[in-house]
């Protein structure tokens, strides 16, 4: 993944590139309200119920980390390939593979897809890229530069979480197909999100209407926890998100279902501009979401943080504890058809103001109004960020 803007960050870069985010998202995708089961669960009732081993999660970054560099074409990632194939067809997935070239690399996604016995309401995307990058260009000694990144952060702490789910999945009564994407070529030299983008490149028109939501694991298993609101994605998943994580007692200034006071783990209104698997699917109007923590290690300026792209992304910076926190999150949005049932309304800007600390995507509102309206506002948007331009080009010597 690449990184955007963050509100931390200030300055003329900054600004071209929250301008650029914000005018994307206006024209992409609109405002989203839900309808369906969800409403009417009782999330609490089914915390209870919640099986997700963050520990078994967690040996399986180490064993990931252990088969090597999982580069595109290399034997390390079809032996990766193998073992998950072996493992989710013993569990009755259905397991595909499909391959493609970019940029003279050899990618191969991976898919593995439980259907319910009944008539499928739909299908929803889970994924995780599984290569991990071959360079670490961030590293801080130059000479560990052109090594390959260990990658149990940025990489294998998503696909553990596919993986440890992928055993509930089957017995959730799910009235709807779920697909496990493993994604190839996410990260590599300055080239990103490869796979996803061939993969989108090849949906149908019919396959795009028929899936709910796509859900993206990046960088989900930092010692130090904070998931933060990734820009862009859908607001209604944001909002079921940050709900389910109350619920769970990952939420600041909250309380859990058992009345404890929540952990700041899920800080929404920390909003971080990122290129990621999940901005393909979300050009082509599937709700989609980010899961991701943006701050591994210490603080570094325009990085994610001091061990992202170092030698240093090794499983010991990795949790079961926070491997299980969010693997329970996304079990819980399963059991309660939190990814599911989301429909267009209408069209209104999204993120139409500057990232601040204090703003906050929690609730998603319903918006009264008209696709002329939704225009209105967008012109009065250019309109207004142009004169921020103008204003600050003309400030700066």
């Amino acid at each position: 993944m690449h990184r955007g803007v963050s509100p931390r960050f200030t300055g003329r870069t900054a600004l071209f590139t929250c301008i650029t985010i914000m005018l994307a998202t206006t024209m992409v995708q609109g405002t989203l309200t839900t309808t369906g089961p969800y409403q009417e669960m009782d999330r609490c009732a089914v915390a209870e119920t919640l099986q997700f081993d963050g520990q078994a999660a967690n040996a399986s970054v180490q064993w990931q980390v252990d088969l090597g560099p999982r580069l595109p074409g290399s034997e390390v990632s079809a032996n990766f390939r193998q073992a998950v194939t072996e493992n989710l067809t013993a569990l009755d997935y259905e397991v595909s593979t499909r391959e493609h070239q970019r940029y003279d690399m050899n990618l191969t996604n991976l898919f593995a897809k439980w259907s319910p016995n009944g008539t499928s309401s739909g299908l929803l995307v889970l994924s995780a890229h599984y290569d991990s990058r071959n360079i670490a260009d961030q590293d801080a000694n130059e000479s560990n530069r052109s090594q390959p990144v260990p990658g149990a952060n940025d990489a294998a702490s998503g696909v553990a979480i596919l993986l440890e789910l992928a055993k509930y999945i089957p017995s959730m009564g799910l009235d709807h197909d779920v697909i496990l994407f493993f994604n190839d070529a996410e990260d590599q030299d300055q080239q990103y999100t490869l796979g996803a983008e061939a993969w989108a490149e090849n949906l149908t028109e019919e396959e795009v209407d028929s899936i709910h939501a796509f859900v993206l694991l990046d960088m989900v298993g930092d010692a130090d926890l904070q998931l933060h609101n990734i820009l862009p994605g859908n607001d209604t998943l944001k909002s079921r998100v940050v709900d389910l994580a109350g619920d769970l007692g990952m939420v600041n200034g909250t309380v859990d279902c058992s009345g404890a006071a929540g952990e700041d783990i899920v800080q929404y209104d920390t909003l971080v501009g990122v290129l990621d698997d999940h901005v393909h699917p979300h050009e082509l109007g599937i709700p989609s979401i980010d899961i991701m923590d943006t701050s591994y290690g210490e603080p570094k300026p325009y990085t994610f943080g001091s061990y992202w792209h170092t030698m240093e992304d090794t499983p010991d910076k990795v949790s079961a504890e926070s491997l299980g926190a969010v693997g329970r999150l996304v079990e819980l949005g399963l059991r309660t058809s939190a990814f599911v049932d989301i429909t267009e309304e209408i069209d209104t800007p999204e993120n139409t103001t500057e990232p601040s600390e204090s703003s906050n995507n929690t609730k998603s509102e319903e918006v009264e109004g008209s696709k002329t309206l939704a225009t209105l506002a967008a012109v009065g948007l250019f309109s207004v960020l142009a004169l921020i331009l103008v204003v600050e080009w003309k400030g700066k010597p």
